[in-house]
């Protein structure tokens, strides 16, 4: 029997995906993005939407297990949920016209996993204001932020994923979905009876035979859950968010990264909460000598457990926060103890936040020679309510500063990396700055002290003991691992002669790092005693590593002042490390923003979030690729987000972090942290400084490594593999294709989701391609040589199709164009090869311009207009107003029109500039050509774009004469163009606005054209010459 497509292949509700995806970006406390810096994460709520609709079939799809069809009208049907949450939109809301959304089982799987509010909608429809990010998406919605540990949301997708993956196929059914449901009752019910038995039991954390054995119930509950449960994989987990939503749901979840940073991050993310961060009651006797006196008193009257009016435990809820947070602050005392007196408090006792720095140069002048500091700006607060700047006093070749309020007209020293001498106005180029830095005669400058009063900072010049303090440091052994020297693309401060990662860091800063360090050893010596206690100090010190990688990333010479919000930031803005010449120095002692228990809490916080969920990811440090991880089809799903060419050069960057994290996990961890700097020759990226230089061969190396990588995953994965693919170029689009197709696999969907720019998400129309590109996949036997003309046909008739069932569902422009891609793909990919008459092989390039061409004509197929009306909004549909190469428009003009290029240009459709064109606004045409469809024979599209003209200009009469003329019939072309036009064009653009405004006073406008119109008198001036 043919497995059922799986919804992913269908349908995707990605417009509420987008929306939701776009406001995980902003969100901090508890997001597992805030335990430690990691580039290129995925939102966890596109996520969470990939990986449950990879798991569940189509129930649409004749193959569909009936039970599951049944599992969705128990689940999500309006019978056992109140207010029928999950029912499909009355108007879909996004879409001009009236356009309702069929009732049926895969629609509401849909509105399960996004569905916007009544509030959203009437904001699309453009009836409100729009809500704010937590009011776009439905309380009892599957990828909503607040619904992650909501057990009964959550477990309607686990219920559903149980069903999909025990029921057996349509024609062989034994299991209804009620004993299925109820089975999955049991198991889940099992799991919560023996984790209450675990937890409340007293002193659980010695190994005691009733520990032991109700440990053991546990986790052979977990087991038997799971053993049901699909497997799932992630061969490129990077920081964990898709292995860590498989988990959510239920699955067994495996993680792999090549990357050991990587790897520890996932540890912290999504196995160590899962499996540590649990409640515990300790008996006041374990309890004192665990944590001491002093720890004893602090506890609060909630968590203390009173027998007799006696207190005889002390009831945590949760062990793994608890601990993390006692250890920290031993951590911190230690360390303060030492090293406290290097940041020496104010007059009043005050400890400073911040220290203000920049480096110092010479000027070139020779008879100037100014040691002068190389700073850009001279704010230190920069806020609409709050101007604090530096004032330089220039006496001769000193200079010296004053802090004053206020405004500044100052013009930086530093433009373009040049120097211009405030001393005598010498010019010192970039080149000799440079030289100056590599031979090591600049220096560095404590410029000024950040202090923070009642929550308000305040800014004072050093004192004199801060400046002895700093010339008396100790001195401690550095790190000697070297930066890449010739990945200036990433890393360009080895052109400045910053070499070592840890030439970063300022004296005061290897100080404390190297304190901080040693700290840790001491706090942890004697925890590891051979018992099944280790594992969990183990998790505990790997926390502290974290805390402490997090630290040092706030303390080095290359973050910045950020002077509009008053704070540090960390040098990986831009996912690379720029040159900087002026940068604060954090007080991890102090209260500020960047001390040490800042940072503790917000790890504390992705703990807490995390540990309500009892399934843990497993996860890997290994080549991604590795075919031995896994048996043959042993997986369920693979879902991935792969790198791409050299985007971010992960390994590079990363070995920052890997430098000091060796020095404090390589014992506990051996086998991650056996090699001198993280793994570069098997990475899955084209760095080319990794191939001395060549552009080629790293390009190659990419290809081939991804292609290998996508082989093992075929070999592993007996369902479906689902990829994220953050690009939408051409060349990405070859790329994906020709990796999953030679790795014997087929891409059945495809679908566009914004997760980037929230201004642009919901602009319908706006058909510049969306910001990443998910693809579903599935294992396939291409077999033979396909014939040129029998696939393009079979293209055609797919993408007329798909076209015909997404635009009934609200796709449009590129999100309909993206969905055409892939079913393009799925025609090309039965095949081996495709080759046209003359035995040339057909590219991917060709096959994208087939489902564009495929696309045009289908949504061109029935409308009544001219051809250059046809053109505009096909263009419109698939392009927008984006720029594009003049061969794309010779192709769409021979795509089923009888118009050439020559007269696109000439009618002002398309705008020309050199080789490329844009699609003309209807200002610009009616600039272009003013008397712009007043001809009877004129086009449609030239009669609506003169009507928008005339909406936005003051003459009310010209305009009702129009309508009166052209568009006096309400279901007309002309209002069916305009219909079109306002569901394609971007969101608020000046086209858009004349549009909606057309169509909301359509009635009115056709009403007072026909009327008896009246002349208006206007009043006059009086002009006196």
């Amino acid at each position: 029997m043919t497995n059922p497509k799986k919804l992913i292949e269908v349908a995707m509700p990605i417009k509420e995906i987008s929306a939701e995806s776009v406001r995980d970006k902003s969100i901090r406390h508890g997001h597992i993005s805030t335990l430690h810096l990691w580039w290129a994460r995925r939102p966890l709520p596109v996520c969470r939407a990939v990986v449950f609709a990879s798991l569940v079939p189509d129930p649409l799809d004749p193959n569909c297990p009936q039970a599951f069809k049944e599992a969705i009208e128990l689940v999500l049907g309006k019978k056992n949920n109140p207010g029928d949450p999950y029912a499909t939109y009355s108007d879909i809301p996004w879409t001009s016209v009236f356009d309702p959304m069929e009732d049926n089982l895969r629609n509401r799987l849909q509105m399960f996993i996004g569905k916007f509010t009544n509030d959203m909608q009437q904001h699309l429809l453009g009836k409100s204001t729009l809500p704010s990010p937590g009011k776009q998406l439905s309380d009892y919605n599957l990828i909503k932020w607040e619904n992650k540990n909501d057990e009964t949301i959550i477990n309607k997708a686990r219920k559903l994923i149980w069903v999909a993956h025990n029921a057996v196929n349509a024609s062989e059914e034994k299991q209804s979905a009620q004993e299925l449901l109820a089975d999955f009752d049991t198991h889940y019910k099992a799991i919560k009876t023996v984790e209450s038995e675990l937890y409340s039991l007293t002193d659980r954390h010695l190994e005691t035979d009733e520990s032991k054995m109700k440990t053991a119930n546990l986790e052979n509950a977990i087991e038997a859950f799971l053993n049901k449960m699909p497997k799932v994989f992630d061969p490129f987990a990077g920081g964990g968010a898709i292995p860590l939503e498989a988990a959510r749901l239920g699955c067994q979840s495996f993680g792999n990264d090549i990357n050991p940073v990587a790897h520890i991050i996932q540890k912290g993310s999504i196995e160590f909460p899962q499996k540590y961060g649990k409640p515990i009651t300790y008996s006041k006797l374990e309890f004192l000598k665990l944590y001491g006196e002093k720890e004893f008193k602090k506890v609060k009257n909630e968590n203390k457990i009173i027998n007799n009016g006696d207190l005889v435990a002390v009831n945590i809820p949760n062990r793994l926060t608890f601990d993390l947070e006692f250890y920290a602050n031993k951590l911190l005392e230690l360390a303060e103890k030492q090293v406290g007196h290097l940041y020496p408090s104010n007059k009043e006792g005050n400890k400073p936040i911040a220290y203000y720095w920049a480096r110092v140069a010479i000027c070139s002048n020779p008879s100037c020679k100014a040691e002068v500091p190389l700073l850009r700006d001279f704010y230190l607060a920069n806020k609409e309510r709050k101007k604090i700047f530096l004032n330089p006093i220039i006496s001769s070749n000193k200079i010296n500063f004053e802090i004053e309020k206020g405004n500044h007209n100052l013009d930086g020293w530093m433009y373009r990396a040049n120097l211009k001498c405030p001393c005598c106005g010498n010019l010192t180029d970039v080149k000799n700055l440079k030289n100056q830095f590599i031979s090591g005669k600049t220096t560095e400058r404590l410029i000024a002290v950040v202090e923070e009063v009642n929550g308000n900072k305040e800014y004072r010049l050093p004192y004199q003991t801060e400046i002895d303090v700093l010339n008396n440091l100790p001195t401690v052994i550095s790190p000697s691992e070297l930066m890449p020297e010739k990945d200036s693309q990433n890393i360009k401060i080895p052109l400045w002669g910053f070499n070592k990662w840890s030439d970063m860091f300022l004296p005061r800063q290897k100080v404390l790092i190297d304190c901080l360090i040693e700290s840790q050893k001491k706090l942890f010596e004697g925890k590891f005693t051979n018992t099944s206690n280790d594992e969990y100090f183990k998790c505990i010190f790997t926390y502290i590593s974290i805390l402490i990688d997090r630290t040092i990333l706030d303390s080095t010479s290359f973050g910045r002042w950020h002077s509009k919000m008053e704070k540090n930031e960390h040098p990986y803005g831009r996912q690379a490390i720029p040159m900087v010449f002026d940068f604060p120095e954090v007080n991890v002692f102090a209260n500020g923003t960047s001390n040490m228990l800042n940072r503790l809490e917000y790890i504390l916080k992705v703990i807490n979030s995390e540990s309500l969920n009892p399934f843990a990811s497993f996860v890997i440090n290994s080549s991604s690729g590795d075919i031995s991880q896994f048996g043959n089809k042993v997986l369920n799903a693979a879902i991935t987000d792969p790198p791409y060419y050299d985007a971010i050069a992960y390994a590079d960057l990363s070995d920052f972090f890997y430098t000091w994290l060796k020095r404090m996990l390589s014992d506990i961890y051996p086998l991650s942290f056996a090699v001198p700097q993280t793994p570069k020759a098997e990475e899955c990226t084209a760095i080319r400084h990794h191939f001395n230089g060549d552009r080629d061969a790293a390009k190659k190396h990419f290809e081939k490594k991804l292609m290998e990588i996508f082989k093992a995953i075929e070999h592993q994965t007996s369902d479906i593999v689902s990829i994220m693919f953050a690009h939408q170029s051409t060349e990405a689009w070859t790329t994906l294709c020709n990796s999953i197709l030679g790795a014997n696999m087929n891409i059945t969907g495809s679908w566009a989701i914004d997760t980037e720019m929230g201004s642009r998400m919901l602009a319908m129309g706006n058909a510049a391609l969306s910001s990443s590109v998910t693809v579903s996949c599935v294992p396939s036997q291409s077999a033979g040589y396909g014939d040129y003309k029998e696939v393009k046909k079979a293209i055609e008739v797919t993408v007329a199709r798909e076209v015909d069932e997404l635009y009934r569902l609200g796709f449009r422009g590129a999100d309909l164009l993206t969905a055409c891609f892939g079913q393009a793909v799925s025609e090309f990919g039965k095949y081996k090869k495709v080759e046209k008459a003359d035995g040339s092989e057909v590219t991917v390039a060709e096959l994208l311009a087939m489902a564009r061409e495929s696309a045009f004509n289908a949504l061109l197929k029935g409308f009544d207009g001219d051809e250059y009306t046809k053109f505009y909004i096909g263009w419109l549909q698939l392009n927008g107003f984006a720029e594009s190469d003049f061969d794309d428009a010779a192709t769409f003009a021979k795509a089923g029109l009888s118009i050439n290029v020559a007269e696109l240009f000439k009618e002002n459709i398309l705008i020309q500039n050199k080789n490329k064109q844009t699609l003309a606004t209807f200002e610009e045409r009616n600039k272009l050509k003013p008397n712009l469809g007043a001809k009877s024979d004129s086009f449609l599209i030239d009669q609506v774009h003169k009507a928008m003209a005339l909406y936005k200009g003051t003459n009310r009469n010209a305009l009702l004469d129009f309508i009166k003329e052209k568009a006096s019939a309400p279901d007309g072309s002309f209002w069916r163009v305009v219909t079109s036009l306002d569901e394609l064009l971007p969101k608020e653009c000046d086209d858009q606005k004349m549009t909606k405004g057309l169509l909301t006073n359509k009635e009115s406008l056709i009403r007072e054209s026909k009327e008896t119109q009246k002349p208006i008198v206007q009043q006059g001036t009086l002009e006196l010459e």
